[in-house]
């Protein structure tokens, strides 16, 4: 059964950057006891296969018990401060495909969600050797989140990702002629990190390590996805 502490002494950090767009909260030691949650995942949860949890995640995951959702509800009040946040799910994810299994969803930055009350957050369980996450720009149209009147753009962007194979050949690392790095925030043991779900980003897989089927080496960490009361919301 799981007991999860909320790291009593942790302090929310907005990552400052010039364009009131981009909107990144940091959380540092998250949990007291994030040993805890890396055993579950190597004695006890039950992985699936590669998109069985019906999204574009190049790997495998599965669903952590509420009790985890519940100490990410109080890790969120401190960032939201009243805001009520209702979690959607949160799931246990490996990284698993090679460059050469990625389809051209998986070669871009993407977005979970189109809408301003729709928030996203990874917790990691691995350190900076596996990377992290980046906030892209699209350049063609100068967008860093992407909205319900900007829809099209996605598949604007999947079909000028088709005509550069030569750029999006595999795991997005760098700046293309399409995407602009924004800001890079590294993984690093039990850091938990929020944004909003529309906010262009991507992982940032920097070690061959990164892609190993195998939870005590590989590139393991928790995203959770949930939402905000659209009248809370201060964007």
């Amino acid at each position: 059964m799981f007991d999860f502490i909320l790291n009593k002494s942790i302090s929310v950090e907005k990552i400052p950057h010039e364009d009131p767009e981009i909107c990144v909260y940091v959380i540092d030691d998250f949990i007291e006891n994030p040993s805890q949650l890396i055993d579950y995942a190597r004695n006890k949860a039950y992985f699936g296969r590669v998109g069985d949890d019906k999204t574009a995640y190049p790997g495998i995951r599965d669903r952590l018990p509420t009790a985890y959702e519940d100490i990410l509800n109080e890790a969120l009040k401190l960032v939201f401060v009243e805001q009520a946040a209702t979690i959607h799910r949160s799931m246990l994810s490996l990284t698993t495909l090679n460059p050469s299994q990625l389809s051209t969803l998986q070669k871009m930055p993407h977005v979970d969600a189109l809408g301003n009350s729709q928030f996203a957050s990874v917790h990691y369980l691995c350190d900076k050797e596996h990377g992290g996450t980046a906030i892209y720009r699209y350049t063609k149209k100068n967008l860093v989140r992407l909205r319900e009147e900007n829809y099209d753009v996605i598949s604007e962007m999947v079909e000028q990702v088709k005509n550069s194979p030569e750029e999006h050949s595999g795991y997005l690392t760098e700046d293309t002629s399409l995407f602009k790095r924004e800001l890079l925030i590294e993984a690093r043991l039990n850091r938990l990190i929020v944004y909003p779900s529309n906010l262009l980003h991507c992982a940032v897989l920097s070690s061959p390590r990164s892609l190993l089927n195998n939870v005590a080496e590989g590139r393991l960490s928790v995203a959770s996805f949930f939402r905000l009361e659209e009248s809370s919301i201060n964007q």
